[in-house]
C-alpha cells in the first residue's frame, strides 16, 4: 500500500505543479499534473465524470488559460492511506479582477503513488469577478 509520506509527497508535487503556472505554459503545466496522474486516472468534477487525462487537460486549458497567475493553497490535508482530503483555496486574477475560489478535492492512490481517482468539489460561482 502507498505510504502517507508518498501521498503527500505526490499531493505537494501537484500543488507545485499547478502553482507554477505563472512562470510556465498551460501544457507545461498540464504536463506536469501528468506525472501525478495515473495513466488510467478517473476523475468527477462537481459530480460529472472525467473519463480522462485528455478530458480534464481541456478543463486546465480554460482554467490555466484565464488565470494566469493562478495560485492554489492547501488550508487542510487529511491522509489515510491510500486515500487523502484536501480543502484549498484558488486565488488569481481574470481581467484585472480578484478570483477567490474554496474548494476540496478527495483522492485515491495507486500502489505506485499515483492519482487513481479523484473527486473535486468547487462551485463555479466562486470564479465570478471580485471588486
Amino acid at each position: 500500500m502507498v505510504s502517507r509520506e508518498t501521498i503527500e509527497s505526490r499531493l505537494r508535487q501537484l500543488n507545485a505543479a499547478e502553482n507554477s503556472r505563472p512562470n510556465a505554459t498551460v501544457e507545461e503545466v498540464s504536463a506536469r499534473i501528468d506525472k501525478v496522474m495515473a495513466p488510467d486516472v478517473h476523475g468527477w468534477r462537481g459530480g460529472v465524470h472525467v473519463a480522462n487525462r485528455a478530458a480534464e487537460r481541456e478543463v486546465e486549458r480554460a482554467a490555466f488559460g484565464a488565470l494566469a497567475d493562478y495560485h492554489r493553497t492547501f488550508d487542510i490535508l487529511l491522509i489515510e492511506p491510500p486515500y487523502a482530503s484536501l480543502r484549498w483555496t484558488i486565488r488569481g486574477s481574470f481581467q484585472g479582477k480578484e478570483i477567490v475560489a474554496p474548494g476540496a478535492s478527495f483522492f485515491k492512490f495507486n500502489d505506485d503513488g499515483l492519482v487513481a481517482e479523484y473527486w473535486m468539489h468547487i462551485d463555479p460561482a466562486d470564479f465570478a469577478y471580485r471588486s
